[in-house]
């Protein structure tokens, strides 16, 4: 096997995923226990990036298919992760955005499962996917936080190690840049 084979032969998922703000409230999609991805967890919104699709046209998609809506105030990335996860012999590589809507609506039952706008402090003692927990802590320190996340997963799929990189937004007076701040935090 040559080298160029060794990530030629490798499977990488591509997804998006949403954490969907409007006055103080963050939309948590609660997933049918059917799924098989994160069953009966809470989620935010998103799914695979199809072939030939960019991860914004993935994040909008996946946002109405879900949800039915389509206006935003504003989308903003705030992490790139990475789900090496041996059972599938695959690799997930999500891109994680907050999206901002100017009206809160209900958004009825679907095939995925339920939606419930949530105080996102409340949020946090929900059974949820680790990451997303992890990064809803994060966040609630500094809004302006963007995650580098790595979890890996044993042949059984557990969560045996994680390693997380915090950028700090800082301002200047010149300009907008991410600091050099960085934190690593271990597995729970």
């Amino acid at each position: 096997m040559s080298d160029f084979d060794k990530y030629t032969d490798y499977k990488t998922v591509l997804s998006v995923n949403a954490l969907i703000f409007c006055n103080g409230k963050v939309l948590m999609l609660k997933r049918a226990d059917n799924k098989k991805v994160d069953p009966g967890l809470y989620a935010g919104i998103g799914g695979k990036v199809e072939p030939h699709e960019s991860f914004y046209d993935a994040l909008i998609r996946e946002i109405e298919e879900e949800t039915g809506l389509t206006k935003f105030e504003s989308i903003r990335p705030y992490s790139v992760t990475q789900h090496a996860y041996p059972p599938t012999d695959s690799e997930w590589v999500n891109i994680y955005f907050i999206v901002n809507i100017a009206k809160q609506v209900e958004i009825e039952p679907r095939e995925d499962g339920t939606f419930h706008w949530m105080d996102p402090e409340k949020v946090r003692n929900l059974p949820m996917a680790q990451d997303i927990h992890d990064y809803l802590e994060i966040l609630s320190k500094n809004p302006n936080a963007f995650i580098f996340g790595f979890y890996d997963h044993d042949k059984e799929g557990k969560l045996i190690n994680k390693n997380i990189k915090i950028l700090y937004k800082k301002f200047s007076r010149n300009s907008d840049y991410f600091s050099g701040n960085t934190k690593s935090l271990p597995a729970r």
